[in-house]
């Protein structure tokens, strides 16, 4: 089950702040557009949670909807848990990138959020979201954008693709969003494992550690302890575009 795969200790560390000023990470939300005059009441209600390590929870399955999250710095995983406690990976949330929209439906979280390494985040309260969501139209707008993208992500791993396909366009999606973000495109740090990539891409383990040494034999990539390095895009962006263009 999934309590009993992570850790238990995990307690969600919330710092009180009205306020981004003195935040590392502003620019990162600035290539958000959090930065925007229009989405400045978003700002003002932020809250900083964090540090949470490897196997901490954000939220678990149940909890109730109160606040919608972005990741701060860091990374983390949205896991699902179907009745015979079998787990999907569902998604892998970079810096800037808003989490739990899913839940604001039926008022209570169906998944988990987990933190990959040392992951800080932003929590913006319901309640004060709907206040400054009444007196800055843009911001609804914004939440469904953030909304759309998390779906469009989820699209990577479903269809009948060819394994090389789902995995050249995993990393495609993932260096392409860090552009958009403003970091650093052409190295990705991969704080989750090969087990938690298969998984969410529906491959075996094995396949994962064969597809890197593969694009690593044909200078698609290049491979670290901590991450990979892009070099040659193109011949990723090409065996990837079956999943790229839906």
């Amino acid at each position: 089950m999934l309590q009993r795969q992570y850790r238990q200790d995990d307690v969600t560390r919330m710092t009180p702040s009205a306020s981004c000023a003195g935040c590392g990470h502003a620019s990162v939300c600035q290539a958000s557009g959090y930065d925007r005059p229009e989405l400045s009441g978003l700002r003002h209600i932020a809250e900083r949670i964090g540090p949470l390590r490897t196997g901490e929870y954000l939220y678990r399955p149940l909890s109730p909807f109160r606040a919608v999250y972005a990741v701060q710095s860091g990374m983390a995983k949205t896991v699902a848990v179907d009745i015979s406690g079998r787990e999907q990976v569902l998604a892998f949330h970079l810096p800037g990138e808003m989490i739990g929209l899913d839940a604001l439906d039926r008022e209570l979280h169906d998944n988990a959020v987990v933190a990959l390494g040392k992951t800080q985040f932003c929590r913006f309260p319901f309640s004060a979201l709907r206040q400054v969501a009444s007196e800055q139209p843009e911001v609804p707008w914004h939440l469904m954008h953030a909304a759309s993208q998390r779906i469009s992500r989820l699209q990577l791993s479903g269809g009948n693709y060819l394994a090389e396909e789902r995995f050249a366009a995993f990393l495609v999606d993932m260096r392409d969003r860090r552009a958009m973000l403003g970091l650093s495109a052409d190295y990705l740090p991969l704080p989750m494992s090969r087990s938690d990539i298969g998984n969410h891409l529906r491959l075996t383990t094995e396949t994962v550690s064969r597809l890197l040494g593969r694009f690593r034999q044909r200078n698609f990539i290049t491979l670290d302890r901590q991450g990979l390095s892009i070099v040659d895009l193109p011949a990723l962006r090409e065996l990837g575009q079956p999943l790229l263009t839906h």
